[in-house]
């Protein structure tokens, strides 16, 4: 959709856009209280009654908390838009931003469950028809409509209320309304620590888009809002399918006694992927955006690389905190993002004024690489895991002389450059072999895959 965001949205209505969903982003740390995180860490540990136990203290949980919290801030909806945009004028859009939030949460639960259950041609099939559904009903709102950010925020509604109708109906049938207070205070003495974490990890993602407000307005915070959507393409892309499937599974092989080389080997790989997305992105994006994005946002592509560091960063410390959760040291883990997320603060405060946008990627790139450095020394404390130091210290400096390369390539063509660069950048797995870093038994499980493809391949032309 950004092509259309950035074509049929001014700069300081995509700011508009990405001021709600801070907002969303704000409330539904608080509303959600950490259920489904908690969800995922108990599951495998109870029989099948005390897992329908645990799924309907999680529906009943989160229908009490919305309950709670959606009227007021409804209410509210006047004095928050003043707060956060200067003006009581976008009342109306928080509020459909507070139903669809409410309905969002909801539908994490069911969502969850499939995750855990790895039902994954499910749980794909329907990310699907949410997906074609919210694009139709953008491209309806904003092309033929003329809503403008009224009807992305309308398509998010009615996208996510069809859903929940579908997700909580078919839930109930599978499961039996069960009660247990006990798990209900597992639930939360795991989870309500973690809201340190998210608090801390709000203001690292999001913090600086009340900074750049204050100091340089809508316009700029519009521009960052566009590049930082490419900034976290390793986060939607990358972390985020790997984690439906990694965060429980790593729970269940944990007994395993093999299982610290598993997440030594797993980490690789993921590190490996990440890099290979982010050198495409990053060796890409000024052409791209030249391609596909209205002139206003021309100037977004400069601060996509230092934000895709960051969210590189962000992956690892998503892998790295696994020893504080094994440990149930959620506790600790809030208080080092709350620790980053200060100094965060003052970077902002510090850069902003002077750099403008630079400055903000600056303190998210450097926030997020010391969060992980910090998290990374104390798991080992508390799961040693033996990471292959020198193979991802090899495949990071492949990269990086790969993107310098790529960028140093002086041709105006978009369309000769994004070949050459994207030929480059595909170049990157051939280095790591060259250099020695793919293994035999890696190597013969590539080429059974691509065996495996081609026999595909043949029987479907056939």
């Amino acid at each position: 959709m950004i092509p259309i965001y950035t074509h049929y949205l001014s700069t300081e209505q995509y700011g508009v856009l990405e001021l709600l969903d801070l907002v969303s982003y704000v409330f539904g740390i608080v509303m959600e209280v950490g259920i489904t995180q908690a969800v995922v860490r108990y599951y495998h540990q109870y029989d099948a009654r005390q897992r329908d136990q645990l799924i309907t203290m999680a529906l009943v949980s989160i229908i009490g908390v919305s309950a709670v919290f959606l009227t007021p801030m409804m209410l509210s909806a006047p004095w928050i838009s003043s707060l956060v945009f200067e003006t009581p004028d976008f009342s109306r859009f928080l509020n459909i931003t507070f139903a669809t939030l409410a309905i969002q949460l909801l539908n994490g639960v069911p969502m969850t469950l499939l995750r855990i259950q790895e039902r994954s041609v499910l749980f794909v099939s329907i990310s699907l028809s949410r997906l074609l559904l919210s694009l139709s009903l953008n491209i309806l709102f904003i092309v033929y409509l003329d809503f403008g950010v009224e009807g992305i925020l309308l398509s998010g509604l009615i996208t996510s209320g069809l859903l929940g109708l579908f997700l909580i109906s078919r839930l109930l049938t599978e499961i039996r309304i069960s009660f247990d207070a006990s798990i209900a205070r597992s639930m939360l003495t795991y989870s309500a620590p973690l809201l340190g974490s998210w608090a801390g990890m709000y203001i690292l993602n999001f913090g600086d888009r009340f900074f750049l407000q204050r100091f340089d307005g809508l316009a700029d915070i519009g521009i960052y809002a566009l590049a930082y959507k490419f900034g976290m393409m390793p986060n939607m892309l990358i972390l985020s399918p790997f984690l439906r499937i990694w965060g429980p599974k790593r729970f269940e092989i944990v007994e395993d006694p093999n299982a610290r080389p598993i997440f030594g080997h797993v980490f690789s790989y993921f590190w490996f992927v990440q890099l290979f997305v982010v050198l495409g992105i990053s060796t890409l994006i000024p052409d791209v955006i030249q391609v596909i994005a209205g002139s206003e946002f021309q100037t977004a592509a400069r601060y996509v690389p230092l934000l895709l560091v960051g969210y590189m960063a962000y992956g690892a410390y998503s892998y790295f905190q696994f020893g504080l959760l094994l440990e149930k040291k959620t506790l600790y883990l809030g208080g080092f993002v709350l620790a980053v997320a200060g100094l965060n603060v003052a970077m902002n405060f510090i850069l902003i004024p002077k750099l403008g946008i630079m400055g903000a990627a600056v303190s998210t790139a450097s926030s997020f690489t010391l969060l992980a450095g910090m998290i990374f020394l104390y798991s080992q404390s508390l799961y040693r895991i033996p990471y292959e130091g020198f193979r991802l210290l090899v495949m990071t400096s492949v990269a990086l002389c790969l993107y310098f390369l790529s960028s140093s390539i002086p041709i105006k063509d978009p369309a000769w450059a994004i070949g050459i660069k994207l030929l480059i950048a595909l170049t990157f797995p051939l280095w790591l072999w060259m250099f020695g870093l793919v293994r035999d038994y890696e190597m013969n499980r590539i080429r059974d895959i691509w065996e495996s493809v081609r026999g595909v391949a043949g029987k479907a032309s056939s």
